[in-house]
């Protein structure tokens, strides 16, 4: 019995609007990875002082932030595949702002832990891997490739604007300070961004049997498991988790 099936509108380019994503996600990745995650190096001696504990328990609330980001990605990819990014990216922007608030408020490791753990949940919210989603959602594979590597070459800026910019905040302001700001800077810029800039492509109908949508299932689903079986993808992986955990160390060092 047929059914119908959707697939995204303007299948050439992507649409101009969704040029105007790929944009408003370069900003907002940039200020996300600037506030959440690359303003932590700047804050962490200050913080150890503050809280009376040291820079290696403070790291590790780092460390905590990360792993919860890793294990929220799935719900989150899950999430992002039936429903789009712009609710999803807008409460995280909301949530991440609240969070900045609320880390300037810590006055105690375990405070700091618990804030950063949210910080992680909300990144994968917000960050790279949900604005990837969004892209591929809207571009067809002879585009996503420009608009994956604009949001890639503009974001990764955010270590240039935000760690001169937070150190600069938080020897006038304290760290406590520093951070109020890049709350407002946060929310200012990513809330309205996600809100009204981010949409689902317009559908197409098209008549497919009813089976195609169980084929599709049963494809993914191989091709999943013929990746875990191809020595390239665990290579691919490893590297990727050096690279990162190469980058965090000299974030934090």
């Amino acid at each position: 019995m047929p059914t119908s099936i959707t697939v995204p509108a303007d299948p050439a380019v992507g649409g101009h609007h969704g040029w105007r994503i790929v944009a408003a996600l370069a900003i907002t990745s940039t200020v996300g990875y600037g506030t959440l995650y690359y303003a932590y190096a700047v804050l962490l001696t200050p913080m150890a002082a503050t809280l009376g504990v040291s820079t290696t328990a403070v790291t590790g609330a780092l460390t905590a932030s990360v792993l919860a980001g890793a294990l929220a990605a799935i719900p989150v990819g899950r999430w992002l595949d039936h429903h789009g990014g712009r609710a999803l990216m807008t409460t995280g922007s909301i949530t991440a702002t609240a969070l900045l608030v609320a880390w300037s408020q810590v006055h105690t490791i375990g405070q700091l832990y618990a804030v950063m753990v949210g910080v992680g949940i909300t990144g994968a919210m917000v960050l790279y891997e949900p604005a990837f989603a969004v892209i591929v959602a809207w571009f067809t594979p002879d585009r996503r490739a420009a608009a994956l590597l604009a949001v890639t070459i503009v974001a990764g800026f955010a270590s240039t604007i935000f760690m001169p910019l937070t150190g600069l905040l938080s020897a006038h302001l304290g760290w406590r300070g520093a951070l109020l700001v890049l709350a407002a800077i946060h929310g200012a810029v990513t809330v309205p961004l996600h809100a009204l800039t981010i949409r689902q492509p317009r559908p197409v109908a098209t008549a497919a049997p009813a089976s195609t949508q169980r084929s599709g299932h049963a494809q993914r689903r191989a091709a999943a498991q013929a990746a875990m079986r191809d020595t390239r993808f665990w290579i691919l992986a490893a590297t990727l988790i050096a690279h990162g955990a190469a980058t965090s160390t000299m974030t934090v060092s």
